[in-house]
Protein backbone atom coordinates (compact mmCIF):
# COMPACT_ATOMS: atom_id res chain seq x y z
CA UNK A 1 0.00 0.00 0.00
CA UNK A 2 1.22 3.12 -1.03
CA UNK A 3 1.55 6.38 1.81
CA UNK A 4 -0.92 8.13 0.02
CA UNK A 5 -3.67 4.47 0.10
CA UNK A 6 -2.65 4.61 3.82
CA UNK A 7 -3.67 8.44 4.73
CA UNK A 8 -6.75 8.13 2.38
CA UNK A 9 -7.81 4.95 4.50
CA UNK A 10 -7.11 6.47 7.88
CA UNK A 11 -9.19 9.52 6.16
CA UNK A 12 -11.78 7.40 5.33
CA UNK A 13 -12.03 5.66 8.96
CA UNK A 14 -11.54 9.27 10.37
CA UNK A 15 -15.08 10.11 8.89
CA UNK A 16 -16.46 7.10 9.65
CA UNK A 17 -16.11 7.46 13.32
CA UNK A 18 -17.06 11.03 13.27
CA UNK A 19 -20.32 9.94 11.77
CA UNK A 20 -20.81 7.29 14.25
CA UNK A 21 -20.06 9.70 17.06
CA UNK A 22 -22.52 11.91 15.30
CA UNK A 23 -25.41 9.38 15.11
CA UNK A 24 -24.67 8.82 19.02
CA UNK A 25 -25.10 12.68 20.08
CA UNK A 26 -28.12 12.79 17.81
CA UNK A 27 -29.95 9.75 19.61
CA UNK A 28 -28.81 11.60 22.86
CA UNK A 29 -29.79 15.18 21.66
CA UNK A 30 -33.50 13.09 20.53
CA UNK A 31 -33.54 11.87 24.16
CA UNK A 32 -33.01 15.13 25.64
CA UNK A 33 -35.47 16.36 23.81
CA UNK A 34 -38.20 14.02 25.13
CA UNK A 35 -37.20 14.76 28.66
CA UNK A 36 -37.58 18.71 28.29
CA UNK A 37 -40.61 18.22 26.88
CA UNK A 38 -42.02 16.44 29.65
CA UNK A 39 -40.18 18.86 31.67
CA UNK A 40 -42.03 21.57 30.02
CA UNK A 41 -45.36 20.17 30.94
CA UNK A 42 -44.41 19.25 34.12
CA UNK A 43 -43.61 23.62 34.42
CA UNK A 44 -47.04 24.47 32.82
CA UNK A 45 -49.07 22.14 35.66
CA UNK A 46 -46.90 23.74 38.35
CA UNK A 47 -47.72 27.13 36.79
CA UNK A 48 -43.84 27.37 36.10
CA UNK A 49 -42.11 29.68 33.62
CA UNK A 50 -40.50 27.76 30.48
CA UNK A 51 -37.95 30.04 30.55
CA UNK A 52 -35.30 29.60 33.93
CA UNK A 53 -32.42 31.69 33.06
CA UNK A 54 -30.68 30.77 36.50
CA UNK A 55 -30.57 27.44 35.60
CA UNK A 56 -29.99 27.66 32.21
CA UNK A 57 -26.61 29.42 33.16
CA UNK A 58 -25.98 26.84 35.82
CA UNK A 59 -26.24 23.84 33.08
CA UNK A 60 -23.58 26.16 30.69
CA UNK A 61 -21.51 26.82 33.65
CA UNK A 62 -21.22 23.24 35.17
CA UNK A 63 -20.38 21.81 31.77
CA UNK A 64 -17.51 24.55 30.60
CA UNK A 65 -15.55 22.78 33.92
CA UNK A 66 -15.37 19.75 32.49
CA UNK A 67 -14.57 20.23 28.64
CA UNK A 68 -11.04 18.73 27.92
CA UNK A 69 -10.60 19.84 24.48
CA UNK A 70 -13.37 22.52 23.36
CA UNK A 71 -12.93 25.85 24.63
CA UNK A 72 -14.92 27.53 27.03
CA UNK A 73 -16.52 29.66 24.63
CA UNK A 74 -17.06 26.88 22.34
CA UNK A 75 -19.18 24.69 25.00
CA UNK A 76 -21.45 27.93 25.88
CA UNK A 77 -22.30 28.69 22.19
CA UNK A 78 -23.27 24.88 21.74
CA UNK A 79 -25.09 24.30 24.93
CA UNK A 80 -26.98 27.98 24.82
CA UNK A 81 -28.45 26.63 20.86
CA UNK A 82 -29.30 23.05 22.36
CA UNK A 83 -30.63 24.68 25.25
CA UNK A 84 -33.00 27.33 23.07
CA UNK A 85 -33.83 24.43 20.89
CA UNK A 86 -35.19 22.36 23.72
CA UNK A 87 -37.40 25.85 24.44
CA UNK A 88 -38.97 25.59 20.76
CA UNK A 89 -39.95 21.84 21.27
CA UNK A 90 -41.42 22.34 25.27
CA UNK A 91 -43.49 25.62 23.43
CA UNK A 92 -41.68 28.58 23.42
CA UNK A 93 -40.03 30.23 20.91
CA UNK A 94 -38.29 33.81 21.58
CA UNK A 95 -39.69 36.62 19.13
CA UNK A 96 -36.68 39.70 18.85
CA UNK A 97 -37.31 42.57 16.67
CA UNK A 98 -34.47 44.15 14.75
CA UNK A 99 -33.68 47.26 12.52
CA UNK A 100 -34.46 45.84 8.98
CA UNK A 101 -34.52 44.71 6.52
CA UNK A 102 -32.73 41.65 6.55
CA UNK A 103 -28.68 42.13 6.43
CA UNK A 104 -28.83 45.35 8.62
CA UNK A 105 -26.12 45.24 11.48
CA UNK A 106 -28.54 45.35 13.71
CA UNK A 107 -29.74 41.60 12.25
CA UNK A 108 -26.60 40.41 12.89
CA UNK A 109 -25.93 41.53 16.34
CA UNK A 110 -29.55 40.12 17.16
CA UNK A 111 -28.36 36.76 15.53
CA UNK A 112 -25.14 36.85 17.44
CA UNK A 113 -26.33 37.92 20.75
CA UNK A 114 -29.32 35.41 20.41
CA UNK A 115 -29.18 31.58 19.62
CA UNK A 116 -30.75 30.77 16.65
CA UNK A 117 -32.46 27.22 17.71
CA UNK A 118 -36.04 28.36 19.19
CA UNK A 119 -35.48 31.96 18.23
CA UNK A 120 -37.59 33.91 15.75
CA UNK A 121 -36.37 36.60 14.30
CA UNK A 122 -38.86 40.20 12.71
CA UNK A 123 -37.54 42.54 10.67
CA UNK A 124 -39.12 46.26 11.57
CA UNK A 125 -38.12 49.47 10.18
CA UNK A 126 -37.96 51.85 12.77
CA UNK A 127 -36.87 51.64 16.46
CA UNK A 128 -40.10 52.89 17.68
CA UNK A 129 -42.05 50.15 15.61
CA UNK A 130 -39.91 47.60 17.97
CA UNK A 131 -40.27 49.55 21.67
CA UNK A 132 -44.24 49.66 20.78
CA UNK A 133 -44.76 45.63 19.84
CA UNK A 134 -42.47 44.56 22.83
CA UNK A 135 -45.31 46.88 24.83
CA UNK A 136 -48.06 44.60 23.01
CA UNK A 137 -46.10 41.56 23.72
CA UNK A 138 -45.48 40.77 20.18
CA UNK A 139 -42.37 40.74 20.30
CA UNK A 140 -40.66 39.24 23.78
CA UNK A 141 -37.11 41.60 22.87
CA UNK A 142 -35.44 44.08 20.48
CA UNK A 143 -32.57 44.76 19.23
CA UNK A 144 -31.64 48.46 18.82
CA UNK A 145 -28.74 50.57 18.00
CA UNK A 146 -27.32 53.48 21.05
CA UNK A 147 -24.36 54.42 20.18
CA UNK A 148 -21.66 54.19 16.99
CA UNK A 149 -17.60 54.98 18.37
CA UNK A 150 -17.48 58.03 15.50
CA UNK A 151 -21.08 59.36 15.51
CA UNK A 152 -22.57 58.95 19.05
CA UNK A 153 -25.43 58.41 20.94
CA UNK A 154 -28.84 57.51 18.42
CA UNK A 155 -31.20 60.07 19.82
CA UNK A 156 -34.22 58.17 19.16
CA UNK A 157 -33.59 55.26 21.24
CA UNK A 158 -32.47 57.52 23.88
CA UNK A 159 -35.88 58.98 23.31
CA UNK A 160 -37.90 55.66 23.63
CA UNK A 161 -36.15 54.55 26.85
CA UNK A 162 -36.64 57.36 27.99
CA UNK A 163 -40.40 57.60 27.31
CA UNK A 164 -41.39 53.96 26.91
CA UNK A 165 -41.65 51.59 30.48
CA UNK A 166 -38.95 49.11 29.22
CA UNK A 167 -35.90 47.66 30.70
CA UNK A 168 -32.06 47.11 28.99
CA UNK A 169 -31.45 43.10 29.55
CA UNK A 170 -27.76 43.27 27.65
CA UNK A 171 -25.61 44.65 24.92
CA UNK A 172 -23.65 43.36 22.44
CA UNK A 173 -20.81 45.81 20.56
CA UNK A 174 -19.73 45.06 16.49
CA UNK A 175 -17.43 46.57 14.65
CA UNK A 176 -18.66 48.45 11.64
CA UNK A 177 -17.18 46.55 8.42
CA UNK A 178 -17.79 48.32 5.15
CA UNK A 179 -17.63 46.61 2.17
CA UNK A 180 -18.55 47.34 -1.68
CA UNK A 181 -21.18 44.91 -3.34
CA UNK A 182 -21.81 43.49 -6.61
CA UNK A 183 -23.80 41.22 -8.53
CA UNK A 184 -21.75 37.39 -8.81
CA UNK A 185 -19.81 38.36 -12.41
CA UNK A 186 -19.47 42.59 -12.01
CA UNK A 187 -16.11 43.74 -11.74
CA UNK A 188 -14.70 46.85 -9.58
CA UNK A 189 -13.98 48.09 -13.11
CA UNK A 190 -17.34 48.69 -14.21
CA UNK A 191 -19.22 50.30 -11.31
CA UNK A 192 -20.91 53.76 -11.87
CA UNK A 193 -23.60 53.69 -9.32
CA UNK A 194 -23.74 53.46 -5.59
CA UNK A 195 -26.62 52.53 -3.32
CA UNK A 196 -25.99 53.48 0.23
CA UNK A 197 -26.88 54.79 3.39
CA UNK A 198 -25.31 58.37 4.16
CA UNK A 199 -23.68 57.18 6.94
CA UNK A 200 -21.48 54.17 5.02
CA UNK A 201 -20.81 57.22 2.41
CA UNK A 202 -19.52 58.98 5.03
CA UNK A 203 -17.60 56.27 6.86
CA UNK A 204 -16.24 54.97 3.06
CA UNK A 205 -15.32 58.70 1.69
CA UNK A 206 -11.65 58.47 1.08
CA UNK A 207 -12.07 54.89 -0.39
CA UNK A 208 -14.26 55.77 -2.74
CA UNK A 209 -12.30 59.20 -3.59
CA UNK A 210 -9.65 56.77 -4.30
CA UNK A 211 -11.00 54.27 -5.99
CA UNK A 212 -14.42 55.01 -7.61
CA UNK A 213 -14.33 58.98 -7.88
CA UNK A 214 -16.76 59.34 -10.56
CA UNK A 215 -19.33 57.02 -8.98
CA UNK A 216 -23.19 58.51 -8.98
CA UNK A 217 -23.41 57.85 -4.82
CA UNK A 218 -27.39 57.10 -4.23
CA UNK A 219 -29.00 57.54 -0.59
CA UNK A 220 -31.02 54.66 0.23
CA UNK A 221 -32.68 54.03 4.00
CA UNK A 222 -30.16 51.45 5.09
CA UNK A 223 -27.05 49.35 3.96
CA UNK A 224 -29.10 46.20 3.59
CA UNK A 225 -31.63 48.10 1.33
CA UNK A 226 -28.68 49.03 -0.80
CA UNK A 227 -27.65 45.04 -1.18
CA UNK A 228 -31.14 44.64 -1.27
CA UNK A 229 -31.73 46.30 -4.19
CA UNK A 230 -28.45 45.21 -6.40
CA UNK A 231 -30.16 41.88 -6.22
CA UNK A 232 -32.93 43.13 -7.63
CA UNK A 233 -31.21 44.96 -10.43
CA UNK A 234 -29.33 42.43 -11.36
CA UNK A 235 -26.86 44.93 -13.44
CA UNK A 236 -23.38 45.13 -13.60
CA UNK A 237 -22.27 48.91 -13.16
CA UNK A 238 -24.45 48.98 -9.69
CA UNK A 239 -22.99 48.01 -6.18
CA UNK A 240 -23.88 48.99 -2.71
CA UNK A 241 -21.97 49.68 0.25
CA UNK A 242 -22.57 47.14 3.13
CA UNK A 243 -21.93 43.89 5.21
CA UNK A 244 -20.41 40.93 4.33
CA UNK A 245 -23.50 39.51 6.01
CA UNK A 246 -25.56 41.09 4.02
CA UNK A 247 -23.99 39.74 1.16
CA UNK A 248 -24.38 36.70 2.07
CA UNK A 249 -27.66 36.82 2.49
CA UNK A 250 -29.04 37.99 -0.77
CA UNK A 251 -26.11 35.96 -2.65
CA UNK A 252 -23.85 38.92 -4.13
CA UNK A 253 -19.77 39.36 -4.81
CA UNK A 254 -17.98 41.27 -2.23
CA UNK A 255 -16.00 43.12 -5.06
CA UNK A 256 -13.64 45.12 -2.36
CA UNK A 257 -13.59 44.30 1.58
CA UNK A 258 -13.15 46.34 4.79
CA UNK A 259 -13.17 49.97 2.76
CA UNK A 260 -14.15 51.97 5.82
CA UNK A 261 -11.81 54.54 6.61
CA UNK A 262 -11.87 54.42 10.02
CA UNK A 263 -10.97 50.47 11.21
CA UNK A 264 -12.06 51.88 15.11
CA UNK A 265 -15.40 51.99 14.44
CA UNK A 266 -17.43 50.25 16.31
CA UNK A 267 -21.78 50.07 17.53
CA UNK A 268 -23.39 49.28 20.56
CA UNK A 269 -26.41 47.35 20.63
CA UNK A 270 -28.93 47.11 23.24
CA UNK A 271 -31.96 44.04 24.22
CA UNK A 272 -34.69 45.51 25.48
CA UNK A 273 -37.50 43.95 27.31
CA UNK A 274 -40.39 44.30 28.97
CA UNK A 275 -38.73 42.57 32.03
CA UNK A 276 -35.50 43.07 33.90
CA UNK A 277 -32.54 41.21 33.49
CA UNK A 278 -32.85 37.70 35.63
CA UNK A 279 -28.48 36.63 35.07
CA UNK A 280 -26.18 37.80 37.52
CA UNK A 281 -22.68 37.70 36.64
CA UNK A 282 -19.26 39.05 38.07
CA UNK A 283 -19.88 42.54 35.72
CA UNK A 284 -22.50 44.00 35.51
CA UNK A 285 -23.52 47.55 34.59
CA UNK A 286 -26.69 50.09 35.46
CA UNK A 287 -27.94 52.29 32.92
CA UNK A 288 -30.01 55.30 34.41
CA UNK A 289 -31.29 58.41 33.20
CA UNK A 290 -32.01 61.88 35.38
CA UNK A 291 -32.80 65.72 35.54
CA UNK A 292 -31.18 67.67 37.81
CA UNK A 293 -32.40 70.24 39.89
CA UNK A 294 -32.45 74.33 39.04
CA UNK A 295 -29.76 75.07 41.46
CA UNK A 296 -25.68 75.60 41.22
CA UNK A 297 -23.63 72.58 41.22
CA UNK A 298 -26.32 70.00 41.17
CA UNK A 299 -24.79 67.89 39.11
CA UNK A 300 -21.84 68.21 40.42
CA UNK A 301 -23.04 66.46 43.53
CA UNK A 302 -24.63 63.38 41.63
CA UNK A 303 -21.29 62.89 40.05
CA UNK A 304 -19.42 63.35 43.42
CA UNK A 305 -21.88 60.86 45.29
CA UNK A 306 -20.89 58.34 42.99
CA UNK A 307 -16.63 59.54 42.89
CA UNK A 308 -17.37 59.13 46.86
CA UNK A 309 -18.67 55.64 46.62
CA UNK A 310 -15.78 54.51 43.99
CA UNK A 311 -18.18 53.64 41.32
CA UNK A 312 -17.05 53.85 38.18
CA UNK A 313 -19.02 55.33 35.38
CA UNK A 314 -18.55 54.17 31.33
CA UNK A 315 -20.76 57.13 30.25
CA UNK A 316 -22.27 60.54 30.78
CA UNK A 317 -23.90 62.63 28.36
CA UNK A 318 -26.81 65.19 28.40
CA UNK A 319 -29.70 66.05 25.91
CA UNK A 320 -32.57 68.73 25.63
CA UNK A 321 -35.55 67.68 28.03
CA UNK A 322 -38.85 66.95 25.46
CA UNK A 323 -41.18 68.24 28.49
CA UNK A 324 -39.71 71.56 29.87
CA UNK A 325 -37.79 74.34 27.70
CA UNK A 326 -34.06 74.47 28.79
CA UNK A 327 -34.22 71.45 30.73
CA UNK A 328 -31.67 68.48 30.18
CA UNK A 329 -31.47 65.12 30.84
CA UNK A 330 -28.31 63.14 31.57
CA UNK A 331 -27.92 59.61 30.38
CA UNK A 332 -25.44 57.36 32.51
CA UNK A 333 -23.74 54.41 32.78
CA UNK A 334 -21.95 52.95 35.49
CA UNK A 335 -20.56 49.67 37.09
CA UNK A 336 -22.48 47.65 39.17
CA UNK A 337 -25.52 46.28 40.02
CA UNK A 338 -28.79 48.16 41.04
CA UNK A 339 -29.00 45.26 43.71
CA UNK A 340 -26.13 46.31 45.63
CA UNK A 341 -25.99 47.85 48.59
CA UNK A 342 -23.09 50.20 47.64
CA UNK A 343 -25.66 51.26 44.72
CA UNK A 344 -28.65 51.21 46.30
CA UNK A 345 -27.33 54.09 48.75
CA UNK A 346 -25.69 56.06 45.90
CA UNK A 347 -29.44 55.72 44.53
CA UNK A 348 -30.81 57.02 47.58
CA UNK A 349 -28.11 59.98 47.74
CA UNK A 350 -29.48 61.57 44.50
CA UNK A 351 -32.75 62.13 45.10
CA UNK A 352 -31.63 65.21 47.53
CA UNK A 353 -30.02 66.03 43.71
CA UNK A 354 -32.22 65.26 41.07
CA UNK A 355 -36.18 66.04 40.65
CA UNK A 356 -37.03 62.69 38.67
CA UNK A 357 -34.59 60.19 37.68
CA UNK A 358 -35.74 56.31 36.38
CA UNK A 359 -32.99 53.14 35.90
CA UNK A 360 -33.37 51.59 32.36
CA UNK A 361 -31.45 48.14 33.32
CA UNK A 362 -28.55 46.31 34.96
CA UNK A 363 -27.41 43.79 32.88
CA UNK A 364 -23.99 41.82 32.33
CA UNK A 365 -21.09 43.85 30.61
CA UNK A 366 -17.44 42.56 29.16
Amino acid sequence: MSEEDKYTTELEDIRKKIDSIDDKLLDLLNERGNIALRLGNLKKELNLEVLQPEREKEVIERLKTKSTIFRKEGIEAIWKEIISASRGIQGTIAKVGYLGPMGTFTHQAALEFFPKAGTQFLSYNTTQEIFENIEKDTLEFGVVPIENSLQGTVRETLDMLIEKELFIQGEIELRIVQNLIGIKDSELSQIKNIFSHPQAFAQTRSWLKANLPNANLIDVSSTAEAVRRIRKLEDKSYAAIGTEFAAEVYELKVLSSKIEDEPSNFTRFLIISKTENPIKTEKMKTSIVFVTKHVPGALYWVLKIFSDAEINLSKIESRPRRKGRWEYIFFMDFEGDKEDTKVKDVLEQMKANVIWYKVLGTYPFK
